[in-house]
C-alpha cells in the first residue's frame, strides 16, 4: 500500500551526537566506511575528527572529498567505482545537501548497476540500498530523511530529481553543534530551503491531515528560529531546533513531496547556477500565489503564520498576494537581496516554462501546470 506518512530512518539526535558514530557502525554491524564529504569539511577538521573516532573503534575509512555544488553525475559514478574496489560496507555523508546525495547515490550503486542518472528513468527498479549514515551539517535540504536525490547531468545542463525510496538513508545523525560554524548568509539560504519544503508538501496534491500538522509546526519554528540563527550563529537552542526543522522538512518531502515551485527552482537554478535554498526562496511567494485558488485556507494559514491579518472577506487571490507579500518581507528581514536577474525576454522564458511543465515534480501542484499559467508565473517570480 502507499501508505501517508511512513519514516524509517534511524535518528540519533543530541549535542555531540557525532562522538557515537563509530559506535552506532559496531552496532550495525559495519566494518568499513566510505567517507563522502566536500574539501570545506576536510578543512574544517570534521574529516579527521570522523576518522579518528572510528580509528579508535577499530574501524576502517576510506575518505573520498570530491563532492561538488550541485553535484555532477560523474562525480557519483566515480566514487561508487571507487567505493566497491575498496569493499566499504557502509557509506557516511557529512555536510550539506549535496553531500548527502552524493553519498546517497553512491550507497545505491553499491547495489545497483550502471550509473546514477540511469535511475533517472522511474521504471528502471532499484534494490534496496541500506548502509547510508547521514550527518548533515547544514540545516537546509533534509536529505538524510527525505527519499529522493538532486544530480546535475552537466552534458544537458539540467538538475535531475531521482526518486529513492529503496535507496534512503538508514541512519541519521543530527548534531547541531556541526552547524555552528555556518555563516549567517548560508543559513539564511538553507534555513528558507527548509520552510519551502513544508510549505510546498503543505499544498501538495500527497498532502494529509498528518503532514498538515507537521508543515504547520515547521514553518512555524523556521519563522522563529531562522531570523534567531542568521542574528546569532551561537544560539544553540535556535540552531538545534533548525536542524530537526530540516530533517522533518525532508521527511514531508518524502511523504508529501514539493511541487511547482521546486520544479521552477531546479529549473532557474541550473539555468543562472542559483543555490538551491535561494532558488526555492526566489519560486514560493509567485507559487503561493498560483496555487491560493486551490488551498485558499491554507494560504491562509501560512499568512497568519507569517503575521498578516486578514478581515476574512479577501478573495483566494488577495490572499494569496498578501501571503506572497508577507513571505517576501520575511526573507528579505533576514537579508535575501532581490532576485539580481534581468527579466528574460519571451524566447527564453518559453523555453524556461517548458521546462517547469516537464519537470517531474510539477504534477503535484494542486493547480495543473500549463505553459499558459505558468508563464505569468515565472513573469511574477522575475519581478522580485
Amino acid at each position: 500500500m502507499n501508505f501517508t506518512l511512513t519514516q524509517h530512518v534511524k535518528v540519533l539526535e543530541k549535542y555531540g551526537a557525532l562522538q557515537h558514530i563509530g559506535e552506532l557502525m559496531k552496532d550495525a554491524g559495519f566494518h568499513k566506511a566510505f567517507l563522502v564529504c566536500d574539501e570545506g569539511i576536510v578543512k574544517l577538521g570534521i574529516a579527521d575528527r570522523i576518522q579518528h573516532i572510528l580509528e579508535k573503534e577499530g574501524l576502517g575509512c576510506v575518505l573520498y572529498a570530491e563532492v561538488q555544488p550541485d553535484p555532477p553525475s560523474e562525480i557519483i559514478d566515480d566514487g561508487a567505482k571507487i567505493c566497491r574496489a575498496e569493499r566499504c560496507d557502509c557509506v557516511i555523508a557529512v555536510g550539506g545537501g549535496s553531500s548527502i546525495d552524493t553519498a546517497k547515490g553512491i550507497n545505491i550503486l553499491r547495489f545497483n548497476e550502471g550509473k546514477i542518472l540511469d535511475y533517472a528513468d522511474m521504471s528502471r527498479s532499484m534494490i534496496p540500498s541500506p548502509g547510508l549514515i547521514a550527518v548533515p551539517t547544514t540545516s537546509g535540504t533534509g536529505s538524510e530523511l527525505s527519499n529522493g536525490l538532486i544530480i546535475s547531468d552537466i552534458k544537458n545542463a539540467v538538475k535531475v530529481p531521482i526518486l529513492a525510496v529503496a535507496g534512503m538513508s538508514e541512519f541519521a545523525v543530527l548534531d547541531a553543534s556541526l552547524t555552528e560554524g555556518m555563516p549567517a548568509s548560508l543559513t539564511m539560504v538553507t534555513g528558507l530551503d527548509v520552510f519551502s519544503h513544508a510549505c510546498e508538501a503543505y499544498m501538495s496534491v500527497l498532502s494529509c491531515v498528518a503532514t498538515d500538522l507537521v508543515c504547520e509546526k515547521i514553518m512555524e519554528e523556521v519563522i522563529e528560529c531562522l531570523p534567531r540563527a542568521v542574528k546569532n550563529g551561537s544560539d544553540g537552542e535556535a540552531r538545534r531546533r533548525m536542524l530537526s526543522c530540516a530533517s522533518l522538512g525532508g521527511w514531508m518531502l518524502a511523504c508529501a513531496s514539493a511541487h511547482v515551485g521546486h520544479s521552477v527552482a531546479h529549473v532557474i537554478g541550473a539555468r543562472y547556477h542559483i543555490p538551491h535554498g535561494k532558488a526555492c526562496a526566489y519560486s514560493l511567494p509567485s507559487t503561493i500565489r498560483f496555487v491560493a485558488e486551490a488551498c485558499p485556507e491554507k494560504v491562509r494559514r501560512v499568512g497568519r503564520l507569517l503575521g498578516v491579518s486578514f478581515c476574512g472577506d479577501e478573495s483566494a487571490e488577495e490572499a494569496g498576494l498578501m501571503t506572497a507579500k508577507a513571505y517576501r518581507s520575511f526573507c528579505e528581514g533576514i537579508g535575501l537581496t532581490p532576485l539580481s536577474l534581468k527579466r528574460p525576454d519571451e524566447e527564453e522564458l518559453q523555453k524556461l516554462a517548458d521546462a517547469v511543465v516537464h519537470e517531474p515534480l510539477a504534477s503535484l501542484s494542486p493547480v495543473p501546470v500549463t505553459m499558459d499559467n505558468v508563464m505569468p508565473l515565472l513573469r511574477d517570480m522575475f519581478c522580485m
